[in-house]
């Protein structure tokens, strides 16, 4: 008699809870929060920067490659990550997963926020099944970033905890946007799809924790 194959083992995981407001008029303090850029060119992190200076924030990191952004992420805590999906060496879902992965790491629920030339919906189900919390295409606009941001701030997903991800709830719709300005024609519904193996191995999350660390050695 064949038994059923066991249940995965999975873990709701309770991230700090938002507060509550209507998402139609809802806008975003950014004054005070830490905020990363991670992106190898020095015009996007100029732009980006910019940006976010005009939306009030006044805590800004930038990081040109994985090595920085982890050795940031070990010297402070960060509130928001604006990651370049191809960050050197490996990429920006490497860097998001070994965030993930890493149960010792206090910024392991942070909203990261995945920008990306290449915006097909394939290219979304990675960043989302690597545990990002919202991708938004290369180049944007400041009123698109702000309203990622708002959408990151006011997000109530819970995270879950098994075997092979660990981030937000990926059973996600964009339904509208918090600001009011509506749906745009070019946006589509995401839905992802179960759990796989990520593309990454544990031993190599470790080593890039491990590289870091010797940089600050150094």
């Amino acid at each position: 008699m064949t038994r059923p194959a066991p249940t995965p083992r999975v873990t709701i995981v309770q991230a700090a809870e938002p507060k509550s407001r209507s998402l139609k008029t809802a806008s975003v303090n950014l004054r005070d929060l830490t905020i990363l850029i991670a992106d190898p060119g020095t015009y996007t992190r100029r732009v980006v920067y910019g940006m976010l200076r005009g939306f009030g924030a006044n805590r800004i990191l930038e990081a040109a490659d994985a090595a920085d952004v982890l050795s940031a992420l070990m010297q402070q805590k960060i509130d928001i990550l604006i990651l370049d999906a191809k960050l050197p060496p490996q990429d920006g879902l490497a860097v998001t997963l070994a965030i993930r992965r890493n149960p010792d790491n206090e910024n392991r629920t942070l909203p990261i926020l995945i920008m990306t030339s290449d915006a097909q919906q394939s290219t979304v189900k990675e960043a989302r099944d690597a545990g990002a919390s919202m991708v938004v295409a290369k180049p944007m606009s400041p009123t698109t970033l702000y309203d990622r941001l708002v959408w990151i701030a006011f997000d109530r997903r819970q995270f879950i905890d098994c075997p092979t991800y660990f981030g937000p709830d990926r059973r996600f719709k964009i339904e509208g946007y918090p600001t009011g300005v509506g749906r745009r024609a070019s946006d589509k519904t995401i839905e992802v799809s179960d759990a796989t193996e990520p593309n990454l191995e544990q031993d190599d999350i470790d080593s890039l924790f491990q590289a870091a660390r010797a940089g600050q050695n150094e």
